[in-house]
């Protein structure tokens, strides 16, 4: 056994030396009637897997956001998620994930439908699980830096520095989302349709250093900025 997994890290690395967006896809690691659990395999398939930053929404085909999560960090941490619902069997969703790679200077973006398969095992006799509908891979995209495009990080201030209870954000943008992370790339929040100077409460943090990567309304990466709370 111990033979075999070795043998699939390596493979697996291999992949991640050569991989690319289009090998990643949406997949469902587990379900049942009103919990899923998805995965993706980006960590592997694209190069410089540790600095992926990865967006989780999933939602109703009517518009209803149902999950939406940010993870990072070493495999398991970024390339699951969990989530309970309560749409019917009879309906599908909307599942899409988008990996940003400041490192590489890409994102991949992976949407896909999720429904209810149901599966004939003995005559009569059916088990059923959330699939994906199409397995399609990932659209690969550069990620621009250009100041008509989008904003430099360098214009946006975090405010106050240090922060006590709260800090906001200031910038030519009118909304921002972001996630927080601590020193040890452990995702703790995330925020979306975060207005500029809005005051964003962090009281319950302990005191140290934090990570506050920033992204645009159209969702592109902006950059990260550091946030001391005393």
């Amino acid at each position: 056994m111990k033979k075999i997994l070795s043998l699939l890290v390596f493979v697996l690395a291999q992949f991640a030396s050569y991989g690319q967006c289009s090998s990643v896809a949406v997949q469902v690691s587990s379900s049942d009637t009103t919990s899923i659990q998805l995965y993706h395999a980006g960590f592997f398939l694209m190069p410089s897997g540790f600095d992926n930053i990865c967006e989780w929404e999933v939602s109703s085909f009517s518009g209803e956001i149902l999950h939406q999560a940010t993870t990072s960090g070493n495999a398991n941490e970024q390339g699951f998620t969990l989530f309970d619902h309560s749409i019917p069997l009879t309906d599908s969703m909307k599942a899409t994930i988008v990996i940003t790679n400041n490192t590489e200077g890409i994102t991949c973006t992976m949407t896909d439908t999720l429904y209810w398969k149901e599966t004939e095992v003995l005559p009569g006799s059916f088990i059923g699980n959330w699939a994906v509908l199409s397995s399609n891979g990932g659209v690969e995209e550069p990620i621009t830096t250009s100041t008509n495009e989008i904003q430099s990080i360098s214009t946006i201030a975090l405010f106050p520095s240090p922060a006590y209870d709260y800090f906001e954000l200031r910038g030519d943008l009118a909304n921002y989302a972001f996630s927080i992370f601590d020193l040890n790339g452990q995702h703790l929040a995330s925020y979306h349709n975060v207005y500029q100077q809005e005051k964003v409460d962090v009281s319950h943090f302990s005191a140290g250093m934090y990570f506050v990567h920033i992204w645009d309304e159209q969702r592109r990466y902006v950059g990260v900025k550091k946030m001391i709370k005393l």
